[in-house]
């Protein structure tokens, strides 16, 4: 009976891992999609101010200065954007320049979230093995 107790431990102890494991994979699974939501609404910006300046209106949006404080400004030139490359790098392009790079960005996300939710799954179908061994040391009822 000792082993017994002593492999439902180890599988318990598997399965806390394979929790923990899951719950770093959400958080980090999270943020990707934070990312995603960041790039589309970079993109609908972007292309909301071209079709402002196409149509010849005034542009006006509020600029962050720092905790928490804006200042009003107006947009003066729609046809350029500062877009960031990554390792804190960034460089000037046009609107559709960015939108490209914002697109590929948006792209590259969603592929690393689908492997993300692939190895989710792994873990998911792994704790449930666990729970179905662990099932077989459950004292029977007669």
């Amino acid at each position: 009976m000792p082993e017994v107790s002593e492999e439902i431990r180890n599988l318990a102890a598997k399965h806390q891992e394979f929790q923990r494991q899951a719950e770093a994979l959400r958080q980090e699974m999270n943020m990707v999609q934070a990312s995603i939501a960041s790039c589309d609404q970079a993109i609908t910006t972007i292309n909301e101010l071209k079709k402002a300046g196409e149509e010849g209106k005034e542009t006006e949006t509020m600029v962050p200065v720092g905790f928490g404080s804006f200042v009003h400004a107006e947009i003066k030139n729609v046809d350029k954007v500062v877009v960031n490359l990554g390792a804190g790098f960034s460089a000037e392009k046009s609107a559709e320049g960015a939108i490209e790079i914002l697109n590929s960005r948006k792209e590259q996300l969603t592929k690393i979230l689908e492997q993300m939710n692939a190895s989710l799954t792994k873990f998911m179908q792994g704790m449930q093995a666990l729970e179905a061994e662990a099932e077989k040391y459950k004292p029977q009822e007669a």
